[in-house]
């Protein structure tokens, strides 16, 4: 006969079941928080709306340039098209965030960027399109976008309360995130049902919702737009801040190293799946995955620990993590335990991320804050130098021996830095517990 439950047997199984949906629903309730306010709604939404139209137009267009053209090398010229005005353009562009009205050059950026994409739907359609044209407006893309990072996250301070601040970069993370991970599906299943040129309009309309959702929006701060036409100085204002900040400089340092030796680890990865793990498409799927998983765990991580961890601690075990979760992914052997690895290194990207960002929102003054995010920012145009360097190494010594160095000359840039800028972990903590003003 079965066994009949005892009342407390029953009241045990329901405390044991109802506890991890109470975790879970604590932390919606704490990450979904700023989703209360209009004005993040808003913004959130038109950031997700745009980034969801961007990483389809992205499938799209490296199908159509490699169809054009068969070559491999296209890819990487559209690749640095892309990446190039983001690194030479950021500093300038943080200029002009903190010259104008953030919210409006935002806005006018989504609009612009509709022009060369719609520009690129006429020639597809007319049936004229050569990847020459390609290049040239996908570089004009790229410059038009080139302040839209910096606008945006210059903005995440004036739409919410400032306690609200640490949970309004995790969300503003976690919406890119899931993007990342929705986007390029979207994109696949896209190109068989609509084509590319349908992709491309698709992007296009993604961009104009993306510009008349931010309309409504009304900041309560008063933005004041400055007519001084010294560029050089500012852009000295925005360095000399950052070099006199311990904290925003070793984050910015650290972000820069992170990109360079660890970043794009993912381009590596059919090399693992293939030759390392032995396994198919099914398998790399699931690493590439794995990771846009991580970015869920690592927020709930720091739902559970953000208020109790000082930032600097935070902002040291995850650029600690990051590069040694690489080094163990590189050894693993099995399948499974690479997924797993993949997942905790994708949740240390995006804690790391989501903790320099905050130390850069809570410790830069709003007239400086473009400025100061714009430097940091370069960090994703430096991936491309990253990938170089990783490619070397991983061609002169295999990818597992080749990204494990790079790891180590990740972790061991970053440990020193830290060590000059702010310390040992324990000591800054006490450092800012010594002085409350600087952990607001």
């Amino acid at each position: 006969m079965p066994r009949t439950l005892s009342t407390a047997d029953r009241k045990g199984y329901k405390k044991c079941v109802s506890r991890p949906v109470l975790l879970l629903r604590s932390f919606l309730i704490h990450v979904l928080q700023p989703l209360r306010h209009k004005n993040y709604a808003l913004f959130g939404s038109s950031d997700f709306v745009a980034s969801i139209g961007q990483f389809v137009r992205e499938i799209a267009l490296y199908w159509l340039a490699y169809e054009i053209t068969g070559s491999a090398m296209a890819l990487g010229i559209l690749a640095l098209c892309e990446a190039t005005p983001r690194l030479v353009l950021s500093v300038l562009g943080g200029v002009i965030v903190d010259r104008y009205d953030r919210l409006r050059l935002l806005t006018v950026i989504q609009f612009l960027c509709a022009v060369p994409v719609f520009a690129m739907v006429v020639l597809y359609f007319l049936g004229i399109l050569r990847f020459w044209h390609i290049a040239i407006l996908e570089t004009l893309l790229s410059i038009i976008r080139s302040m839209n990072p910096t606008a945006g996250q210059s903005l995440l301070q004036d739409l919410v309360p400032q306690d609200e601040l640490m949970n309004t970069v995790a969300l503003y993370s976690l919406g890119f995130n899931f993007a990342r991970i929705v986007g390029p599906s979207l994109g696949g299943v896209l190109v068989l049902w609509i084509g590319v040129g349908g992709c491309l309009i698709f992007y296009g309309v993604t961009l104009l919702i993306s510009g008349f959702e931010l309309l409504p929006i009304r900041l309560s701060v008063e933005t004041r737009v400055r007519s001084s036409s010294d560029w050089v100085h500012e852009i000295k204002e925005g360095l000399d801040f950052i070099r006199h900040s311990p904290l925003v400089l070793s984050s910015t340092l650290a972000a820069y190293a992170l990109s360079i030796f660890v970043g794009t680890y993912q381009r590596f990865l059919p090399i693992f799946a293939k030759d390392i793990l032995k396994t198919g498409p099914e398998g790399l799927g699931a690493l590439m995955a794995a990771s846009g998983v991580g970015a869920v765990l690592s927020l709930v991580f720091l739902d559970a620990v953000g208020r109790r961890w000082r930032r600097e601690a935070l902002l040291w075990f995850s650029s600690k993590a990051t590069p040694l979760l690489l080094i163990l992914f590189c050894l693993s052997r099995s399948l499974w335990l690479s997924v797993a690895l993949m997942g905790l290194l994708g949740a240390a990207q995006i804690l790391f991320r989501t903790v320099s960002r905050l130390i850069i929102q809570v410790e830069a003054p709003r007239e400086l804050i473009g400025r100061v995010i714009s430097v940091f920012l370069m960090d994703q145009g430096l991936r491309s130098v990253g990938s170089m360097i990783m490619g070397v190494f991983a061609t002169i010594f295999g990818a597992a021996l080749g990204l494990s160095l790079c790891s180590v000359i990740s972790m061991g840039f970053t440990t020193l830095t830290f060590y000059r800028l702010i310390g040992k972990p324990r000591e800054a903590s006490l450092k800012v517990m010594s002085d409350p003003e600087s952990n607001r």
